[in-house]
This record gives C-alpha cells, structure tokens and sequence, in this order.
C-alpha cells in the first residue's frame, strides 16, 4: 500500500479517537483516547519519514497523558454528559459546515502530495556548503539554518527527561515513607 494508503488509513483513525475522546463520559478514557491520538501522529510522522517530529510527539503526547491522569487522580473530578438540546446540535451542525467551506479552499492551494515545493531546500542544497562554512551539507542544515528547531527539539527532550525523572523520584519517595 502506498504512503498515501497509509495516510488517510492514519487520519481517518486519528479523526474517530478524536470523536471517541469527546464523546465519551468517563474522562479518563478521554484522556487515553486524545493519547492514543497523538501516538498516532507520530505513526504518520514515521511513516513521512520524519522521525525526529515522531520522537518528539512520543514523548511529548506520553508525557501530557501523564499529566492529565494525575491532574484527573488529583481532582477526583468526573466528567457529567451534558444534555444535548436542539440549539446545540443546531451550533456544531452551523460550525461543520462553516469549518468545511473554509477547509476546501485550503486544500486546493496544497501542492499534489509527493511534490513538495522546492524553493528553500534549493538554496540549501546550492549554497548550504559555502554559506555555513560546514564540509558537510547535512550537519549545515541542522546546525545553521535550523539551529532554533533542533535546539528547540533538544529542549522537549531535555524537559521530557527532566519531568520523568522528577516523577520517579516523588515515587520513590513516597514509596519510601509509607514502607518505612
């Protein structure tokens, strides 16, 4: 099947997680629901062979779902089904609508998927050695042209670590207090 096979297999299953996780009454299935949709992202992140956008949605979407289940465990708090009147109903049926008008024009001003538009990635390719001064082009790219992303990138990781091991110490902690 081709990457595009894949894709809209991806999307199609990341729009129904999203519908689940709003509908839903328990909110801690929500939660898990919203995760399972953004590790699917980083599914299709993988699949476009992106795989440092597919580390970084890993960790960032494992760590928000984190998070947002201790904030629930913290609260307590139970999500109640509001009843659905027909003003409602009426709201999100007008806002499909207007997202859809909105939408299509969009998506017509894409290029043709597999046919990425070329113009920067020209330039770095022609003048990527002699402007940074690098021996090789890909370490110009990442270290000069895209210093803020890949910085900005380390700074996720660095924080996901950082929020990790600052959880697993609490445990520990708090393990160690009830034992002794």
């Amino acid at each position: 099947m081709p990457v595009e096979g894949w894709l809209y297999f991806i999307v199609s299953f990341m729009i129904f997680a999203s519908i689940v996780a709003l509908e839903l009454k328990d909110l801690l299935s929500s939660i898990v629901s919203v995760g399972v949709t953004g590790l699917a992202l980083a599914v299709a992140f993988i699949f476009l062979q992106a795989p440092d956008l597919a580390l970084v949605q890993f960790v960032y979407e494992i760590v928000a779902v984190i998070i947002l289940i201790m904030l629930l465990k913290a609260t307590g708090e139970r999500l109640e089904k509001e009843r659905e009147g027909r003003f409602l109903l009426f709201s999100k049926l007008l806002l499909l609508i207007l997202a859809t008008i909105m939408i299509i024009p969009l998506f017509s001003a894409l290029p043709e998927f597999g046919k990425p538009l070329l113009e920067v990635s020209e330039k770095y390719l022609s003048e990527g050695s002699a402007d940074t001064g690098s021996a090789n082009l890909v370490t110009s790219v990442i270290l000069d042209y895209r210093a803020y992303d890949t910085l900005g990138e380390a700074t996720v990781i660095f924080v996901s670590i950082l929020g990790a091991v600052t959880l697993l110490s609490k445990r520990k902690k708090h393990e160690g207090d009830s034992n002794g």
